[in-house]
């Protein structure tokens, strides 16, 4: 067997481990099919309070069109002053109303009598069941000394040596009404907890059952004005514990800047990879600016796009298309459920991706097609033989196992993902070669033939390398972003630079430039202003490249995307369909003399675009399916731009230059 025949084998055998991974993922994801609507509690309140609605009819319409539960936060000590069934006073309060008028309520005359102090707060519960509830969470956050009941009997009166801003931050379980209405409605409740710092395993364990136990409670979400989990810093992993004892999910919330992520949430998500489920909120702030159009189509693209597996909601606050505000949330409801059955899923308890393991035999199978890769291009150049074969795979085989001896396999399936994403669109790139320095096609028929015929080839091989990165980092946090991917900009930035450089130093690809010719050519201005240009360009992509980005994209470019997300249903890259497909198709169909003239700038273009091929799927909260869509959107769209830009260019070419000197130049 040949040497090239051996790489070609090491190679298919690291391909069918990575697509075996790759299968695997997508039934996890298949699977993983149920979407919840959710309803923040707390924002709802406001509004049906400010406009007079009926809270039970508004949550029954609400319930019709498709929303699942009721976000019910736990209950603050600054709270207190709007519950119907408690009371709140401080000290310093109660004593100059006792110095000015006196008490005429029974309750506080004997309160009086208890005496009054300067250092304690006072808490009234008008019903037992809530007594119950302030009784239990008192004891989780203050010492017995701390807690006095100075009466039993309803109403109960607590005092609480404390200072009142401090008590007022306090978290005192999830209110009983609201509990009970959310299962008057039929609504699944999703408790919404604050963090205690001293808080260990007993306290989280009572708080967690507390909230979820007899509820049909299925995901937690937790908030506080420090933005932890339960448990942080140091009781994480008693958090997971219980949380699997209670059979409870973790909603972790999708931030786009890793500083507004909840402290202590992947940790939360590491000790709970198959009870973790991706949660997309708006701010009220944020949604105050948006129209109920812009809010539907982000919440649709993060299901259907980012494995968001719950939609939090907050009440829109303002009118729409004629409809009253109540009628204006109900719609907003249903056509966000509709849109999550229109994407082949279904409404009601979120369901997170079963535990999906990798084994370190499948991650050395996955990991050989990095060296085969890069020992077939340096082949390509008469560089390597038998024994580079053996010493690459031995290096990676063992490179992969250090891994997983020390516990940072994640560490070194990054680099060999890395690797991947950067090697095969190169090989893509070098697939082509022969475009390049092929005869002018005949027609301009069989120059878009030509030119797809190319498009195609470089196209699947780019793909192994997307397929490389998918087979050895799919795992459920990756897939929910809790782990990323951190090549994501090497994987843009480094196939264009050297797609660029093999096409002017090698001879592949017909051009005859030299190291030494470039140094000594001159320096013109325009070569200078075009080099600004690429320079500022690439700076552009880069910097845009990600969920969040300094830059923002322009109205125009926002409208486009809406539109070709609207007519396609999963939007394309524009480096693709616009940059580097089309590059792909004109290099067959270039002139020789334009070729030599031109073909540098289509080299880096197409470097461009299939270096986004792999970046499409190193995003890997998007599910396969969709990123398979896109990319054969963006396909469709490069071959018929691809095929007018040559339409045009053999029509301009046709003018200026007759047909015998044009049969003569190819």
């Amino acid at each position: 067997m040949t040497y090239r025949r051996l790489l070609l084998a090491v190679l298919a055998l690291g391909l069918l481990a990575c697509l075996y991974v790759g299968v695997r993922r997508e039934r996890h994801e298949h699977r993983a099919n149920r979407v919840e609507i959710v309803m923040d509690d707390a924002d709802f309140q406001s509004l049906a309070r400010s406009y007079a609605y009926e809270q039970r009819a508004f949550l029954i319409e609400l319930r019709r069109a498709g929303l699942t539960s009721l976000a019910v936060q736990e209950e603050l000590g600054g709270q207190i002053s709007t519950s119907p069934s408690a009371a709140l006073y401080a000290g310093p309060a109660l004593l100059d109303q006792a110095k000015l008028t006196g008490f005429h309520d029974p309750v506080f005359a004997r309160l009086a009598v208890h005496g009054i102090r300067s250092d304690e707060v006072y808490l009234v519960a008008y019903d037992r069941d809530t007594a119950a509830r302030y009784t239990q969470q008192l004891s989780l956050k203050f010492s017995p000394r701390a807690v006095r009941v100075l009466r039993r009997a309803d109403p109960t009166v607590f005092a609480i040596r404390t200072q009142a801003d401090y008590f007022s931050s306090i978290g005192l379980g999830l209110p009983g009404e609201r509990v009970a209405l959310a299962r008057a409605m039929a609504l699944k409740l999703v408790p919404r907890l604050q963090n205690d710092e001293r808080f260990k395993a007993p306290e989280i364990g009572l708080a967690l059952d507390e909230a979820v136990r007899g509820h049909d409670a299925h995901t937690v979400i937790f908030f506080g004005l420090r933005n932890q989990v339960l448990g942080f810093p140091d009781s994480i992993d008693a958090t997971a514990k219980a949380m699997r004892a209670d059979n409870v999910d973790f909603g972790t919330v999708e931030t786009y800047d890793v500083k507004q992520n909840q402290a202590g949430s992947e940790t939360l998500a590491k000790d709970l990879p198959d009870r973790t489920v991706r949660v997309q909120a708006i701010s009220k702030t944020e949604q105050d600016k948006l129209r109920p159009e812009d809010i539907i189509q982000r919440y649709d693209l993060g299901v259907r796009e980012r494995n968001v597996r719950v939609v939090y909601l907050r009440p829109f606050a303002h009118q729409w298309a004629g409809r009253s505000i109540e009628a204006t949330n109900v719609e907003i409801v249903r056509r966000i459920a509709a849109n999550v059955r229109a994407a082949g899923l279904r409404v009601g308890t979120a369901s997170p991706f079963e535990r999906f393991v990798t084994r370190p035999w499948e991650i050395v199978l996955a990991s050989l097609a990095v060296p085969a890769v890069l020992l077939l291009l340096l082949a390509e150049f008469g560089i390597g033989d038998r024994r580079w074969l053996i010493a690459f795979v031995a290096a990676d085989v063992l490179l992969v196992l250090a891994g997983f001896a020390v516990h940072h396999d994640m560490a070194v399936r990054k680099l060999l993902a890395l690797a991947g994403a950067i090697a095969f669109p190169v090989a893509g790139f070098a697939a082509i070669a022969p475009a390049f320095t092929a005869p002018r096609a005949p027609s301009t028929g069989a120059a878009i033939l030509d030119g797809i015929r190319a498009l195609v080839i470089a196209t699947l091989v780019t793909l192994c390398g997307a397929l490389v990165v998918v087979g050895l980092l799919s795992t459920p946090l990756t897939m929910l972003e809790v782990d990323r991917f951190s090549g994501v900009k090497l994987v843009l930035a480094a196939p264009p630079v050297l797609c660029l450089l093999l096409y002017l130093f090698t001879r592949r690809w017909g051009s005859q430039l030299t190291v030494k010719q470039l140094a000594a050519s001159p320096v013109t201005v325009v070569a200078l202003v075009l080099g600004a240009v690429l320079l500022a360009v690439g700076y552009l992509v880069l910097t845009r490249s990600g969920n969040q980005s300094d830059i923002a994209p322009s109205s125009l470019e926002l409208a486009l995307r809406s539109h070709l997300t609207t007519l396609l249903q999963v939007r394309p890259r524009f480096k693709e369909f616009v940059v580097g497909f089309p590059a792909l198709m004109l290099a067959a169909a270039l002139m020789p003399g334009h070729r030599a003239r031109w073909g540098w700038l289509l080299a880096l273009a197409i470097g461009v675009g299939l270096g986004d091929v792999v970046d499409t799927f190193s995003h890997l909260h998007t599910a396969l399916a969709v990123s398979l869509l896109r990319l054969a959107n963006g396909a469709i769209l490069g071959i018929i731009i691809g095929a007018v830009a040559i339409a045009v260019y053999r029509a301009a070419v046709g003018r200026g230059i007759p047909w015998r000197a044009r049969k003569q130049t190819a």
